[in-house]
């Protein structure tokens, strides 16, 4: 069972990676449902990125850093969504940093469903 909820922001350990997969220990947000966490030791998530690349799958992450949560220039990478065992023994040193507030929870999940040709439009 997984203890991380979602909307957390964790540190998690991506590698191993292949060719373009975003790769290393890095902060990531828990998108899957909280049903989904609790059932197993899986969750999914979306790496967290500070490249000063300006991408339409890039989504700034100001509040959680003006909180302090996250360092300048964060983004969510939409694009590069994981399943990963979060639990303590899978290898991958999950750790809380915080929790996304609703609202730019929900912007990024609202880009996140435009990976799947969802009608809605920003």
């Amino acid at each position: 069972m997984s203890k991380f909820l979602e909307r957390d922001l964790i540190y998690i350990d991506f590698d191993p990676s292949k060719g373009s997969e975003i790769n290393k220990r890095r902060p990531a947000l828990v998108i899957s449902r909280n049903e989904y966490n609790q059932n197993g030791r899986l969750a999914i998530v979306c790496p967290i990125t500070s490249t000063p690349k300006e991408r339409r799958f890039l989504v700034p992450l100001n509040n959680a850093i003006e909180k302090g949560l996250l360092k300048e220039g964060s983004k969510v990478n939409i694009a590069q969504v994981a399943s990963l065992d979060v639990s303590e023994n899978g290898d991958r040193n999950p750790e809380k940093i915080g929790e996304l507030d609703l609202e730019e929870f929900y912007k990024v999940i609202q880009y996140f469903l435009y990976n799947f040709n969802n009608p809605a439009r920003f």
